[in-house]
């Protein structure tokens, strides 16, 4: 039991918040410690009258004192908590492989989107893109490879979006990307989607000293802002990308209204 609460306490020591609260309280202890020998140790011995000296100060002073280091430490510590939950949320939403925002932050932004009121809702399209035959690139040049090539295109897009667009990879292991473009009807959604297809297709993708292009089909929806659902908007727009796979060729946008 001993040995399990000393290694407790060791551990947590060693956090980082934790710490903090351990050196507030020590130092915090200590100055009651030498407050209260200031009170308690008779003065007119020569320890006394040097601690006298030195530290005379009052009680209404010394709680002063107090509530000073608790205020500091507090916003300290709300500090460095604020900073570790920022630092967690991003990498809990931040795909590792493309530096995009991921799945969850993806249901995150539409579920926020769907919470806000209907007419305070802008236009919205989304835009999901999928690399043709993608499964016979990784047969073919193995998924190291493969991976950098995701990497970028999600560099791509990433940096062609707009202000307004944010930009997801849909999946952890997948080939695929959606782009939630705001203030965007449908049509210019449409013309959105074939303007990043033909960048992609116009692109000389290097990896390891080779040169590969690539192609890809999108499908294209626009929000619905009385039906639409996260499930019922993703689908759609997932339908449509479908479609463009089914073309001949591939290499195409569809949209579903």
């Amino acid at each position: 039991m001993i040995s399990y609460l000393t290694q407790s306490f060791r551990k947590f020591k060693q956090d980082s918040l934790s710490k903090l609260f351990y050196d507030v309280a020590k130092y915090l202890l200590l100055g009651l410690l030498v407050f209260a020998g200031t009170k308690l140790l008779p003065v007119d011995t020569s320890l006394g009258k040097v601690i006298s000296t030195q530290f005379s100060i009052s009680l209404y002073s010394f709680i002063l004192i107090l509530l000073f280091v608790v205020i500091i430490s507090v916003i300290l510590l709300k500090v460095i908590f604020d900073t570790k939950y920022r630092a967690l949320q991003k990498d809990n939403f931040t795909d590792e492989l493309t530096g995009l925002k991921n799945h969850k932050a993806l249901k995150n932004y539409l579920n926020n989107k769907l919470l806000e009121p209907r007419q305070s809702v802008k236009t919205l399209s989304l835009i999901l893109i999928d690399i043709d035959n993608f499964k016979i690139f990784n047969d073919s040049e193995g998924y190291n490879t493969s991976d950098k090539i995701l990497a970028k295109v999600g560099e791509l897009l990433g940096n062609d979006k707009r202000i307004t667009d944010e930009v997801f990879r849909q999946f952890l292991r997948g080939d695929e990307f959606l782009i939630v473009t705001e203030d965007t009807n449908l049509t210019e959604a449409f013309h959105a989607s074939e303007r990043k297809r033909k960048l992609i297709e116009n692109t000389t993708f290097m990896v390891d000293d080779k040169s590969f292009r690539l192609t890809v089909s999108c499908g294209v929806t626009e929000f619905k802002k009385d039906t639409d659902t996260y499930e019922s908007i993703t689908d759609r727009v997932n339908s449509a990308l479908l479609i463009a796979k089914k073309q001949s060729g591939k290499n195409c946008s569809k949209t579903i209204v």
